[in-house]
């Protein structure tokens, strides 16, 4: 194994991601959201998020106004899918996306299941699990695609990691 995988691989933490049931039950404010947002991908640079971020999202229809200026826990389950896909999807994309799902699953369903894959692939590409285990039973085109998109995510944090740890090492 190369020096910069090796560095990579012991920076690297496990991902673990909330469960629809432990999003928070209460509406939170903005503040409050980014600081929940930015604590989940603790360790993350890339998915880091800001209020003006949030706000963003909000007026390009990715994720509903808030209710009385907070936030629920729907609203911060598609947050943090956007976050984490933003980089590699479109918003035009993430929107269809989202939309497709609310057509066709339920949202804690969904949503448990992004981030169960999002944290099996993350471990993979990170070489913290030396193989892929299966998630979930559906065999639909949509799950298919999700899974792929997730995948372009874990490679992009790998790929993000790599450049980071090479310039550092080069500039020491």
């Amino acid at each position: 194994m190369g020096i910069i995988r090796r560095q990579i691989r012991n920076a690297t933490q496990e991902l673990i991601m909330p469960r629809y049931d432990d999003l928070p039950r209460l509406g939170l404010y903005l503040e409050q959201v980014t600081r929940y947002l930015n604590q989940t991908f603790d360790g993350l640079a890339p998915l880091r998020i800001s209020t003006g971020t949030v706000s963003s999202y909000v007026k390009r229809g990715l994720v509903g106004h808030s209710h009385q200026r907070r936030y629920d826990r729907e609203q911060l389950a598609a947050l943090i899918f956007v976050a984490a896909c933003r980089r590699v999807a479109t918003f035009d994309e993430l929107r269809f996306l989202l939309q497709v799902q609310a057509r066709n699953h339920d949202l804690a369903a969904a949503y448990d299941y992004f981030c169960a894959r999002l944290e099996e692939d993350y471990q993979y590409v990170f070489g913290l699990r030396p193989d892929l285990a299966p998630i979930g039973t559906d065999d639909s085109d949509e799950k298919a695609a999700l899974d792929k998109l997730l995948w372009m995510v874990s490679c992009q944090l790998y790929w993000q990691s790599y450049l980071d740890q090479a310039r550092q090492n080069h500039n020491s």
